[in-house]
């Protein structure tokens, strides 16, 4: 008689360890990962400028501002720019332009690309932009999420 109680003991613990193990959720609410665009939206706060071969820190300009892009579809950003002179807050670089595409380059970099031509590439949670002054001066301008 024993032996009995003992295998329906065993049996009820089987039985109970199968239930618990059936009555799991699937992990199938998995939240999919943001679309690129998603990933690089936000604001951008100015951090270096590259001019000359050299390489300047914010600390030793007198520049300021943010670049911030904002996501319009899961592969085209909007971007503006906001550069201005610290001292009298004149415009350094002040533009925005929409339906700014954006795509993973080989590298792992993104580059974001308007009318067919880079503007800009993100490593990281840098952004750079090239471009020259009213003097014809090449720059590098980089922004830091």
């Amino acid at each position: 008689m024993k032996t009995q109680v003992t295998f329906r003991f065993s049996a009820l613990l089987m039985l109970l360890f199968i239930a618990s193990l059936t009555s799991c959720k699937k992990g199938t609410d998995v939240t999919p990962a943001p679309d690129l665009a998603a990933r690089i939206a936000g604001t951008y706060t100015y951090s270096e400028i590259m001019t000359g071969g050299k390489t300047y820190p914010a600390s030793d300009t007198n520049l300021k501002g943010t670049i911030t892009l904002a996501r319009e579809t899961a592969t085209s950003v909007s971007i503006q720019l906001a550069i201005l002179n610290k001292s009298t807050n004149e415009v350094f670089a002040d533009d925005s332009a929409t339906g700014v595409s954006v795509s993973e380059a080989s590298n792992g970099n993104v580059e974001l690309k308007y009318q067919g031509n880079v503007i800009a590439k993100i490593s990281g949670s840098k952004i750079s932009i090239e471009g020259s002054d009213d003097a014809g001066t090449d720059f590098t301008l980089t922004a830091t999420k």
